[in-house]
């Protein structure tokens, strides 16, 4: 196996299958219950010197078998001052977080003392002035009525079409499109300008002279789109007086979303006119509605 190489070659193959079998029998511990890692290499050397005849062989082996136990030796305690390092520092952070635990339930109970000082918590105490709890109540509130009123704000400007009649001899069918919060008396002085084209006798009336009639029902000037909407004002058979449907509509190349009432034409017509006709029908089926109702 040897024959084709030099002595020193021979020599260096023969030293690293020494250390190879040195190295698998340190590997072997946990199958050798007992034993130290010294012993071990003792009794490895052991059998690795046994018939050897020159001082240089055996004092290779011994060299080899001192500093495998030095390295050995040396790898273990390194790992036992890193894992020692280890659980100190663990330790250190521990004990910070409990410090910081309990300084934080100090400061807590200390402030629960102060804020309850002179009360019996086991009394219900409610019924006591609170200036804190008055407080709280009052900023709540407030935030309450101001979103409240934005919301109301927001639904007011949303836009709605409304298709009407002026109550002539002949008819006159228009479609406005308003925001809810636009009044009746301000849709009529709408409508008037509207129809003013066709019926220029109507420059002589103003909104005041003008009535809205809406599913035989004669709304008053204060009320607005959105109030009958909100309150759901129904006409005598208790049906809403008003409907509206959802719809998508494009203006200037945007689309969006309106209400559109189509279920009721409104009509427009004098007050004068209203009053000499009133006892004939349909005109006799109209009613006006109460406002206080809805004041």
């Amino acid at each position: 196996m040897y024959k084709d190489l030099d002595i020193n070659e021979l020599e260096k193959l023969k030293k690293e299958e020494a250390m190879l079998s040195l190295r698998k029998a340190t590997t072997n511990i946990k199958e050798r219950f007992g034993q130290s890692n010294q012993d071990i290499l003792e009794e490895e050397f052991k059998s690795k010197t046994i018939g050897l005849v020159t001082r240089e062989e055996f004092k290779r082996k011994r060299e080899n078998i001192d500093r495998i136990y030095v390295q050995d030796l040396k790898i273990k305690q390194e790992e036992e001052e890193k894992k020692k390092m280890e659980q100190k520092l663990k330790r250190k952070q521990e004990y910070k977080l409990k410090t910081i635990l309990l300084s934080f339930d100090s400061e807590q109970q200390e402030l629960t003392e102060k804020k309850n000082y002179g009360k019996d918590s086991s009394v219900d105490t409610l019924y006591l002035p609170d200036m804190n709890r008055e407080k709280k109540i009052e900023e709540l509130t407030r935030i309450f009525i101001e979103e409240y009123q934005k919301n109301m704000e927001l639904q007011k400007d949303q836009l709605i079409d409304i298709k009407f009649q002026y109550w002539d001899a002949q008819t006159c069918t228009r479609t406005l499109r308003i925001k809810k919060k636009t009044t009746i008396k301000e849709f009529l002085e709408l409508a008037r300008r509207e129809i003013i084209r066709d019926f220029g006798f109507l420059t002589e009336f103003s909104p005041d002279d003008l009535l809205f009639v809406a599913n035989a029902m004669i709304l008053p000037h204060k009320i607005s789109f959105h109030d009958i909407i909100a309150y759901k004002v129904k006409n005598r058979s208790g049906q809403p007086i008003l409907s509206f449907e959802q719809r998508k509509v494009q203006a200037k190349g945007i689309e969006y979303e309106i209400e559109v009432e189509n279920s009721t034409t409104c009509k427009i017509i004098e007050k004068f006119r209203y009053e000499k006709i009133k006892h004939i029908y349909p005109c006799s089926k109209w009613e006006v509605v109460e406002i206080n109702k809805y004041q």
